[in-house]
Order: C-alpha cells, then structure tokens, then sequence
C-alpha cells in the first residue's frame, strides 16, 4: 500500500513538473520571438549566445513557478497527508 502512495506522490509531482516545464518552455519561447532585435543586438555587440539568452530565463522561470509557489498550501496539505498515511499504514 505503501509503494501505491509513493507511485501517486512522484506522479503527482512529475505531471506537475512538466507542466511546469511547459509553460516556462512556452514563455521563453514567445520571449525570443517577441524580442528577436534585442537578441541579435546583444549578439552583434558581442554578447555569447549564453549572454544573450540570459534576460529572457528569468521571465519564463517565473512564469513556471508562480502557479507551483501559489499552490504551495494544497502542496504542503499533499505532502502532510501522504506522510501521515505512511506513517500509519
């Protein structure tokens, strides 16, 4: 019973992740896009390619995590009950 509460945790957590992933994925993505003219400014005054992808990660890193951050109190009631379960099964 045990190993079925552990399989429901990591897929829960994994669904959430990549849906996470996502939608920061999706953000950077439409950044790049949007602001092509900055990006080939930074590379054409000699920015790295790391130097100019750099402004647009953390926009779609907070894009990704918001939603995971606001939900930290159903989270933290997840987490809570599935250790009390273990603990008692």
């Amino acid at each position: 019973m045990k190993t079925l509460y552990l399989i429901i945790f990591i897929g829960l957590v994994a669904w959430k992740g990549y849906h996470a992933w996502l939608r920061g994925r999706n953000a950077y993505l439409k950044d790049v896009e949007q602001y092509q003219s900055l990006r080939e400014y930074l590379l054409g005054n000699g920015a790295t390619e790391w130097e100019a992808r750099r402004p647009f990660l953390p926009r779609a890193l907070r894009r990704a995590y918001q939603p995971l951050l606001s939900q930290w109190r159903l989270w933290a009631g997840v987490v809570a009950a599935g250790i009390l379960i273990w603990l008692i099964f």
